[in-house]
């Protein structure tokens, strides 16, 4: 509830004032550029906001948890400082303005949105009608709005279309990015080697999962993927977008190790990625607590011996090998865009009596946290994937690594955790022997 609103009860009195000396503005309106910049959004309070419509999405028909049938429908608002905000309608607001967005106008739309509420998600910001408290002026005879249409009209002659039709929603699937014919996919001793920062398209089959009973998953804010820590009193207050809410939402992230033929890699799966391969919400299996023998729930499994095309983040930390884990930002599990993509390497696969010709870690192993081993180079795990032996089952590498390098992930920079196990110690160590194996 917006903290301006009246409540009248059966004791109100109301009394005519004739000579009013406070201000008489129809609305307290937010300027669309503090909202943009602000730290932090305030969703607990509702707000106005002036501007002209210069885009929307088509409508869509929504389903509420309570099974009620409702609309939706984006549409992006600019003011007089040709910011912008995408501002989202539900209900009986859709009906009211869809007469007004035709595809060739060429007259101004101005609205007021009163009493919507902000919200940011994503680093995106916006505003939505708040159920019956939210009231849409459409082209009102108020001076206010007479003023915005002209000052508009003055940068943008009326002979112009005024509105667009525009896709909120940017975000586009592996898939479709990889149909476009435009991505090379390299080899995982590519993207190893790779000097340069920023995503590239790698193809490897999962061999192994590197999570266990606990790190599988992280507590995050319930309307932010960020992390939140120990509970305030009986409530969790999220340090990004402020919200705060009684229990926090839990979310992946897991750990797994894909190999090619040319070398093998670790890959952090966030939440998007791991429900889209799982099918599954975290919570769900958080709830039905059945563990797998390595530690990590048997919902998991199913990660195992996937071929799958995977969109990677090659930061700097893991060029300079500080970091040995690469943050997976998109998969794609068509397998018909897999064959097409596929690098032109060799590309071992697990046969069918269950065994892989990809790893082969059960003689080889060595504990990195032990200080004599210091023989060994960085990438021990990769040495040790140089005898493609069938015997070595995939699910045999799993529990083996498992038990040799257990790893913690607690960063990725969007969710401020770290994704640097090593000390600085054994930085130090595995610098200078790869700087020696380079001479």
């Amino acid at each position: 509830m917006n903290r301006w609103t009246l409540n009248f009860s059966h004791r109100t009195v109301v009394l005519l004032v004739e000579n009013p000396t406070f201000p008489l503005q129809a609305f307290r309106l937010t300027q669309i550029s503090e909202l943009l910049n602000a730290d932090r959004i305030n969703d607990s309070q509702l707000i106005d906001i002036m501007g002209e419509v210069v885009g929307k999405e088509d409508p869509k028909e929504l389903i509420t948890s309570k099974g009620k049938e409702t609309k939706r429908l984006a549409i992006l608002v600019e003011d007089l400082d040709n910011y912008r905000i995408g501002c989202v309608l539900f209900g009986d607001m859709v009906d009211q303005i869809l007469p007004y967005l035709d595809d060739g106008r060429v007259e101004p739309l101005i609205v007021v949105l009163q009493f919507f509420r902000p919200s940011r998600w994503n680093e995106k910001t916006s505003v939505q009608s708040h159920f019956d408290i939210s009231k849409l002026r459409i082209n009102s005879d108020l001076e206010e709005v007479r003023d915005f249409r002209d000052r508009r009209l003055a940068a943008i002659p009326s002979n112009l279309v005024r509105i667009s039709q525009v896709n909120t929603n940017n975000s586009h699937s592996g898939a479709d990015e990889l149909k476009r014919g435009d991505v090379t996919v390299n080899t995982i001793e590519e993207a190893l080697n790779s000097t340069q920062e920023g995503p590239l398209w790698i193809a490897g089959t999962i061999v192994a999962i590197n999570s266990g009973k606990d790190d599988w998953f992280y507590k995050s804010c319930r309307k932010c993927p960020k992390k939140v820590e120990t509970p305030i009193g009986n409530r969790y207050e999220c340090g990004k977008c402020g919200h705060t809410h009684g229990s926090a939402s839990l979310r992946f992230k897991v750990e797994v190790m894909a190999y090619d033929g040319t070398g093998s890699i670790t890959l952090l799966l966030w939440d998007r990625e791991t429900v889209q391969l799982c099918g599954r919400q975290a919570e769900q299996i958080k709830d039905e607590e059945e563990l797998y023998a390595e530690g990590y729930p048997a919902a998991l499994e199913s990660l195992l011996e996937r071929k799958l095309l995977f969109k990677v983040n090659v930061k700097s930390s893991n060029i300079k090998l500080y970091d040995q884990v690469y943050t997976v930002m998109k998969v794609c599990e068509d397998d018909t865009i897999f064959e097409m993509h596929l690098p032109n390497k060799t590309f071992s696969t697990v046969t069918d009596t269950g065994c892989s010709n990809s790893v082969d870690l059960s003689a080889t192993m060595v504990d990195i946290n032990n200080l004599s081993d210091s023989q060994y180079s960085v990438d021990v795990v990769e040495d040790s994937v140089t005898s493609l032996k069938c015997k070595t089952p995939a699910k045999t590498a799993t529990m083996v690594l498992k038990q040799q390098i257990p790893i913690n992930i607690e960063n990725e920079e969007e969710l401020g955790f770290s994704t640097n196990k090593l000390t600085r110690n054994r930085r130090k160590r595995q610098k200078m022997q790869l700087h020696d194996n380079n001479e």
